[in-house]
């Protein structure tokens, strides 16, 4: 150490020593710069900034050691030879831009280290190749342990350099980089120079054509100038590329995405912040430079990853290696879904976009879920019905198990929606989901639509069905409280088991169905299981349909006429009355085919058909008698009802005054808006509108309130219980003193016996109608009375007919 300084201090120009320090500084700084920008390129890029790297680092060591030789001032005169100075800088471009291909290339954590002791190597190679191009009149000996010094210090120096380049990618590291690579250098070339020594031998002579200290310098300035040009266009490059590196950084960290890329060294080259953001993780650890491990270790900290770090390491690289594009769903302990995607790009670089995917996988669990629910109650709906009926009956096939399907459905539901409004009956709706689930205790239960439920019943039958049904009758037992109102639901249920009852999905549920019918139609509220004669009514029932829609076209329907009549007076008119007279059953009753046409939509034209048929026979009567017509609640809601009315009043030439329209609540019920603007339509053609069956609905009085009415009538259950109930009697008192009070004629249907016929008298009832009076007939037995002549065979088949008074 003692030589190195004494050198320094006695045979050394101090200017040009501080020069050779700066070039050095510069050089380094350029070599740095220009191998971290060889790292984030690929390609012909690589390799273009890879030998401008190796070029900037010989070049700059190449100057440093000759400006500093020319700050050595020896006690004798020195020349260099030009072939080994020339041989000195050609080696200082190869070996510094071996060092750096190793540090960028090679992927492997010693990379940088090599790399760096390589590139020391060179500093050495240089310097005593340089040295030996050293002209003097006498003889240069060396002190092998400071040439052994300078080595090591050149390659720790240069290592040191590298290494803090490569893993700290900041403008700090990439100082400190440049520092240690200038120290590498100087220390070695001061080292060294302190193990020269020259002896004095006047006999040896300087090589005239060796280099001059004046042509070295000249040289010297060139290769600085050439430092200097790749100082400024790894500066003017570095601008517009930390330019486009901060565009990229801008696009990468405002991205949706979370994105990593890492070199083939496991380094981390690219993190967005919604990649730290997403999984909670240390900005100070995983940033660019940290390694794969230390990212995982970081990881697993946060509790983002539930792997083994060092099994989860190896199978990304080995699927990396191997050119695979792996990917999976990593679930957080917060509840979220992040989908991972890793591809590998060429040059052994990898990349991962990982990707929040929660509100994804909610939104087509919330889709699938709409799929098979019901959108108001929240139980599965006819879809997860059909797909668990399927599997259900294929494992009981297969294990010989027996199951039941009950068919469930609101009684007087229709009325509480129609009177209380759609509001009303959807909270009912969900009311009663609510306690038929709890009820069911697990087992599957469905809304098909409407007001039908249906239950899969697994389980020994039928005592599993029995008491599933007792523990549905029971959640419907008590009033349902809806806040503003409160009403009272009951249930009709209908049971088919497997495989007694049917063996395929279809038969049990038209089973179950005609079992739930029957339950309705004898009373509701009960519960029935599948007898085999069901079957064959419900058969019936769907094949008095099938011929019911081409009753009109075969002339199987007619109108019979009952006759109306004042009390102690003479026939008012005459009520028109569908019948049917079917080809094989013979005459069928209105009871049985009315509803079965309500239900269809058959009503339609049968309506119209009945509608058109009795104006016309209205319409040739000498005496002009009014003519009643029934209205069905379906005939308000499809088509337009006044139109077709006045069409037909215009077709057969009746008056309207004498056309008299039968209605009931139910035309009311629903849309009430809707009907009440027919109501006054048919109103403003001069026909008459009459309240049919008055006193068996809800609102019959409201209503009588809402529309000016021509005529009440009574309904027949009031009139047959007359003898026996004295409720019936102060019924029809009150509804004959209702019509008094508001100028209303008041009809009486079903008139059939003397005592009723007195009474209704007493009371002062305006008309009356029923068997007492006159049967529902062809109009023709009733020719005398509309003003015909009859036929000697019409008087003969004539029934005597009863005055009313």
């Amino acid at each position: 150490m003692f030589r190195v300084l004494t050198c320094l201090e006695g045979e050394h120009d101090w200017r040009l020593v501080v020069l050779a320090g700066a070039v050095c500084f510069l050089a380094s700084l350029t070599a740095i710069s220009l191998l971290l920008r060889t790292r984030a390129t690929l390609g012909n890029t690589r390799a273009l900034w890879l030998v401008t790297a190796g070029v900037a680092s010989g070049c700059g060591i190449w100057a440093t050691h000759f400006i500093a030789m020319l700050a050595y001032q020896p006690a004798v005169p020195i020349g260099f030879d030009i072939g080994l100075t020339a041989l000195s800088l050609v080696v200082a471009i190869v070996i510094a831009g071996a060092g750096v291909a190793v540090a960028v290339l090679v992927p492997a954590g010693w990379a940088a280290p090599s790399g760096g002791a390589i590139l020391g190597g060179g500093v050495a190679s240089m310097h005593y190749l340089g040295m030996w191009a050293l002209q003097v009149p006498g003889r240069v000996t060396w002190a092998l342990d400071l040439v052994a010094a300078s080595i090591v210090l050149g390659m720790l120096f240069g290592a040191a350099a590298l290494v803090v380049a490569v893993r700290f990618n900041t403008f700090r590291a990439k100082l400190a980089a440049a520092v240690l690579l200038t120290l590498a250098i100087v220390s070695h070339h001061f080292t060294a120079m302190g193990a020269v020594e020259i002896v004095s031998d006047p006999t040896r002579i300087i090589d005239r054509f060796s280099l001059s200290p004046e042509a070295l310098a000249l040289a010297i300035a060139n290769a600085a100038l050439l430092i200097l040009g790749l100082s400024l266009a790894s500066a003017f490059s570095d601008s517009r590329l930390r330019h486009k590196d901060r565009q990229f950084a801008a696009a990468v960290n405002n991205m949706s995405q979370g994105v990593v890329m890492f070199d083939t060294a496991e380094r981390l080259v690219v993190c967005n912040r919604r990649y730290v953001e997403m999984y909670g993780l240390s900005a100070d650890v995983v940033k660019p430079g940290c390694t794969l491990r230390d990212l995982i270790r970081n990881r697993r900290e946060t509790g983002s990853l539930d792997r083994d770090p060092e099994q989860y390491r190896a199978e990304l690289l080995s699927a990396m290696a191997q050119g695979k594009t792996i990917s999976w769903i990593v679930e957080t302990p917060d509840g979220r879904a992040i989908s991972v995607i890793n591809r590998p790009i060429p040059g052994g670089d990898w990349v991962g976009t990982h990707e929040d995917i929660t509100e994804r996988k909610r939104a087509e669990a919330r889709i699938a879920h709409m799929a098979h629910h019901d959108a108001l109650t929240g139980l599965p709906n006819r879809a997860a019905f059909t797909e668990r009926l399927s599997s259900t009956l294929e494992k009981a096939a297969a294990d010989g198990d027996s199951f039941a399907i009950l068919c469930v459905d609101l009684d007087r539901f229709k009325e509480v929606n129609d009177v209380f409004g759609h509001s009303v009956g959807d909270a009912l709706l969900c009311e009663i989901s609510r306690r038929l689930q709890a009820a069911a205790e697990g087992t599957f239960l469905a809304r098909l639509g409407g007001d039908e439920f249906t239950l899969i019943s697994e389980g020994p039958q039928p005592a599993t069905a029995e008491a599933l049904t007792e523990r549905l009758f029971a959640a419907l037992a008590s009033d349902i409280d809806l806040g503003t109102h409160q009403v009272r639901a009951g249930l009709s249920v209908g049971v088919s088991i497997f495989p007694q009852d049917g063996e395929d999905a279809a038969t049990l549920l038209i089973n179950a169905d005609a079992a739930m019918y029957r339950s309705k139609t004898e009373g509701r509220g009960a519960v029935r299981f599948f007898e085999p004669d069901m079957d064959k009514r419900l058969r019936d029932r769907r094949a008095l349909q099938h011929d019911l829609r081409s009753a009109i076209a075969h002339g199987e329907l007619s109108v019979h006429y009952q006759p109306q009549a004042v009390i102690g007076g003479a026939i008012a008119g005459f009520e028109a009355l569908i019948r049917w007279h079917h080809p094989a059953h013979g005459m069928v009753p209105p009871a049985a085919f009315i509803p079965i046409a309500e239900e269809s939509g058959i009503i339609i034209p049968i309506g119209e058909w009945i509608l058109r048929e009795a104006c016309r026979e209205a319409a040739s009567w000498p005496h002009p008698l009014q003519v009643a017509i029934n209205l069905s609640p379906i005939q308000f809601r499809h088509g337009d009802l006044a139109a077709l009315v006045h069409a037909v009043l215009l077709e057969t030439g009746l008056a309207p005054h004498r056309l008299e329209l039968e209605i009931t609540e139910g035309v009311l019920i629903g849309d009430f808006d809707r009907a009440l603007s027919i109501l006054r339509r048919l109103k403003a053609l001069g026909v008459r509108i009459a309240m049919d069956d008055f006193g068996t609905g809800y609102s019959s009085l409201s209503y009588l309130q809402s529309f000016p009415f021509d005529k009440i009538k009574i309904d027949r259950s009031f009139i047959a219980k007359l003898d026996a109930n004295n409720h019936s009697a102060a019924i029809i008192r009150a509804v004959i003193g209702l019509g008094r009070g508001l100028n209303l004629p008041v009809v009486a249907e079903g008139v059939e016996t003397e005592a009723q016929l007195a009474f209704l008298s007493r009371e002062s009832c305006d008309e009356i109608q029923g068997f007492l009076i006159g049967r529902p007939l062809p109009i023709a037995a009733y020719a005398e009375i509309v003003g015909r002549p009859p036929s000697i065979q019409e008087i003969a088949a004539r029934p005597p007919l009863r005055q009313a008074g």
